[in-house]
């Protein structure tokens, strides 16, 4: 599935226009008046860094400068843990947060990491909107006490980056594979045919230099930005997993904000995931299209298999978690595509 860079200046085009929008600030805010600290784990090559920088200059121009917010690029911690612990006391107001780490105060929402899950960025931008992920972020606002902007797509789970080319699901068996270690990634990929095989993150190039494991989950952008592009050249794009982050404000913050700023803050929040996923989409096309100039192999093996596959995964999952069927059931129904049945057609 390709990924046009189109869609990602039709967003940018898009917001331009909405910032430049006269849209002032709210009455009685002073410039600079409110500051926020706006933090993430990750370098400035990632998309959490372009996520900020666009709520930021969304957030001061919407306001005047009645808001400033202050970026701070994996510098105050690199734990995610620590992260959270910081936004719920206000040393940092705003923050984001990866499900598979949040998966430990809410574990429902390791549904939106299902295989398959979403068929399309058109599907997701959809079903991002929906009542399931609605309902899911309120209970994860209550697991956590944060107060969460929304999510937005990761680059893990794009594709599989690996030291052999993957054609198959049969060049999957056997692979050893390094994931996050969460029970669901790895039933996933146990399921695929790959090895899982445990290497902390900060090893991961090393391992992958030295055989220990022959494969990652990262997508072809994201295994560029962190450098892993230097010791595996083979890329199979399955799509099999959107892997999500969480944008999340400071309840203390939150408080110190009038009804209209709030309501502002979550506008701009959902304007800057918009950028932010279409700018994702349009570098993993251009990272992909990178590898194969530099004479690097780029495979799109059948993924009719892999999702025969997902079926053990969902049996066992919805097994121990009933409501996800349901769950599952509307998503699927938001597909944009194939949304209304046939009866109700128009002719």
């Amino acid at each position: 599935m390709m990924y046009p860079v189109k869609h990602f200046k039709k967003a940018m085009c898009t917001l331009v226009a909405l910032s430049m929008f006269a849209l002032t600030g709210p009455a009685g805010v002073e410039a600079g008046s409110v500051k926020m600290k706006f933090s993430h784990q990750n370098n400035v090559y990632d998309a959490d860094q372009l996520l900020a920088e666009t709520f930021k200059q969304l957030l001061e121009e919407r306001t005047d400068g009645g808001i400033k917010v202050a970026i701070y690029p994996g510098t105050l911690t690199t734990s995610e843990e620590e992260a959270m612990e910081f936004v719920k006391s206000g040393t940092v107001d705003v923050d984001t947060n990866s499900a598979g780490h949040l998966a430990g105060f809410y574990k429902d929402i390791q549904f939106l990491q299902l295989p398959y899950l979403f068929k399309s960025p058109a599907h997701y931008k959809v079903a991002r909107q929906s009542g399931v992920i609605k309902e899911i972020l309120a209970e994860l606002e209550k697991a956590t006490g944060l107060i969460a902007l929304g999510i937005y797509s990761d680059c893990n789970g794009f594709a599989i980056a690996s030291t052999k080319p993957i054609k198959s699901i049969q060049d999957a068996k056997g692979t050893k594979l390094r994931c996050m270690q969460n029970p669901l990634f790895v039933d996933i990929y146990s399921e695929f045919g790959f090895t899982v095989t445990p290497t902390d993150w900060g090893e991961l190039y090393t391992s992958l230099q030295t055989g220990l494991v022959e494969a990652d989950d990262l997508g072809v952008y994201c295994n560029n930005i962190f450098k892993m592009s230097e010791v595996v050249s083979n890329y199979a794009i399955l799509r099999q997993m959107w892997t999500q982050k969480v944008v999340f404000i400071s309840p203390k913050t939150w408080a110190k904000l009038s009804g209209e700023q709030q309501e502002l803050v979550r506008s701009v929040a959902n304007d800057a995931i918009e950028l932010t996923d279409a700018w994702q989409y349009a570098r993993e096309q251009e990272a992909i299209e990178k590898v194969q100039a530099a004479g690097g192999t780029v495979t799109y093996p059948d993924t009719a298999p892999f999702k025969a596959a997902s079926e053990k995964v969902y049996e066992k999952w919805f097994a121990s978690n009933p409501h996800w069927k349901a769950w599952y059931d509307q998503i699927q129904f938001l597909d944009p595509d194939a949304r209304m049945p046939k009866a109700y057609e128009i002719k």
